[in-house]
This record gives C-alpha cells, sequence and structure tokens, in this order.
C-alpha cells in the first residue's frame, strides 16, 4: 500500500508504474463500462457500492497497518475493510481490493491480506486504486494559491479523497514522466517519509471536512444478519439457523465492544 512506501523506492515505484500503465487503463476502460450501470457519482461512493453488492464486510481492528483483506472460499470473495483506519485511507483499500476481487487472476489463497508488497501483481493492485481515484492532481496541485507544500498536499487530500503518500506518489509520477518537473520532485524527496502531525487540526485549520482524517468504525456484516434472519423465517423449524444467527449476534455485539473501545 501506498502508506507504506518509502522516500526511496519511489522510482522503484513510478519504473513499475511504467510497465503496468497499459494494462491498468485496459481495466479501468473495462470497470467503467462494466461495473457503474447505476450511475453512482463520487468515486468513494462507488467503491464501496461495489464492494457491498460482494457482501463488504467492515469492521474495526487496532492495527495500524491492516487496511483489509479478501477472504476467499472456493469461487466465493469476501472484501473486508478496517474502519479503525481513516476513511481517506478506507477509500483508498476499498479500490486496491476492487482490483483484487475483479482483475486479479492468481488470487486462490483462502486469504489475501492487504499489506506492503512490492511485487507486481501489488503495484497493480495500488496502481489501479490511484488511477480510480484521481483527476489531474498536478494541475490542481499548481491551482492552489497556497505556497505551503504541505497546505497544498492537504487540500488534494480533501478534493481527491486521498492519502497523503497517494497524493504524492500520483504528484511524483506527474512531476516525473510527464513534466521533468524537477523543483516539484524535489519537494516530494524531501517532504515524503515525514507525514505531518496532528492531521485533523490541519484539516481544520484549513477550513476542510477533518472527518476524512478520522476512522469511521464501522461495523456491517456484509447482509449476513438479514440473509440469516430470512433463513430463519423460511425455515422456522430448523435449528441450526438459530444458532448461526446467536452466533453472528455475539460477534456482532463483541465488535461493537471493542469499537466503543477504540473511539474513547
Amino acid at each position: 500500500m501506498s502508506e507504506l512506501i518509502t522516500g526511496k523506492k519511489l522510482e522503484q515505484v513510478i519504473e513499475k508504474n511504467k510497465l503496468i500503465k497499459d494494462d491498468i487503463q485496459r481495466l479501468i476502460n473495462d470497470f467503467t463500462v462494466r461495473f457503474n450501470k447505476s450511475g453512482v457519482t463520487g468515486q468513494d461512493k462507488l467503491s464501496f457500492s461495489v464492494l457491498k453488492e460482494n457482501h463488504l464486510i467492515q469492521i474495526p481492528i487496532d492495527d495500524k497497518y491492516w487496511g483489509g483483506a479478501i477472504i476467499t472460499k472456493e469461487n466465493i470473495k469476501i472484501p473486508v475493510i478496517n474502519t479503525a483506519q481513516p476513511r481517506v485511507y478506507q477509500y483508498f483499500v476499498a479500490w486496491h481490493e476492487i482490483y483484487h476481487l475483479l482483475y486479479d487472476l492468481n488470487l486462490n489463497e483462502e486469504t489475501h491480506n492487504i499489506a506492503v508488497d512490492m511485487d507486481i501483481n501489488e503495484r497493480k493492485a495500488d496502481y489501479f486504486a490511484a488511477k480510480m481515484i484521481f483527476g489531474n492532481v498536478y494541475d490542481y496541485y499548481y491551482s492552489l494559491d497556497d505556497e505551503d507544500f504541505i497546505d497544498r498536499v492537504i487540500k488534494c487530500m480533501d478534493v481527491y479523497k486521498a492519502p497523503y503518500k497517494a497524493v504524492l506518489v500520483e504528484l511524483f509520477e506527474e512531476a516525473v514522466m510527464k513534466y521533468n518537473d524537477l523543483d516539484l520532485k524535489e519537494k516530494i524527496l524531501e517532504h515524503f517519509d515525514n507525514k505531518p502531525e496532528a492531521l485533523v487540526q490541519k484539516f481544520i485549520d484549513l477550513g476542510l471536512d477533518s472527518e476524512l482524517v478520522k476512522p469511521s468504525y464501522v461495523v456491517n456484516l456484509g447482509g449476513l444478519e438479514k440473509k440469516m434472519q430470512n433463513a430463519m423465517k423460511e425455515n422456522p423449524d430448523v435449528s441450526h439457523h438459530k444458532d448461526n444467527y446467536q452466533f453472528l449476534l455475539t460477534l456482532k455485539d463483541k465488535i461493537k465492544r471493542e469499537v466503543e473501545g477504540l473511539a474513547k
């Protein structure tokens, strides 16, 4: 994931992007035609809409490096997102998961964990996520009047609902591959490994919605509760439906208690 890329790896990341650029663009064209039939607007809403159609599970997990996973069993894939992460990171993870869910032919493990992994398949997932999220971030960055580099990056985060490092990776690629912008390249390398502290306060100071950089702590079990309720109604005498439902309620209560503990 982009959050775990370091400044020393930026050139390597860009070189890999060159290799996969055309393939990823074909997938984006395919996605646009096939998977937004409802006309959902907003890339954050669109990603979650697609994942929810595949029984997305949203749970908070107290692990700052764990963004999500795809659980696979036979032909079933269930995406999971960690809602203890800031919303802006969840949105990036959602698109990363969509790549694995829809286009990853190598996804045959029982569980695919979304973690740092610089092999080409993981780079494809991150690149797909970035290209689904960003418009022309380079031009937007330069349209801002702020002289402070970090303030400009934060405003890019706000507009594109993208993590700090994802914005910098995208700007770095544009600066190197398209515009030969050496000044911007040096600024990115200078700040890449120094993510600003107190991002919530920085958003507030700039008059932006700070909820974007806070966790959501959403608990959603992907429609499983409703399915079990329907199964009990259709087969009231079948005891294992009731047992499964009770197990799910117990699990849900446990997760909610953990959420309350995280939110304090």
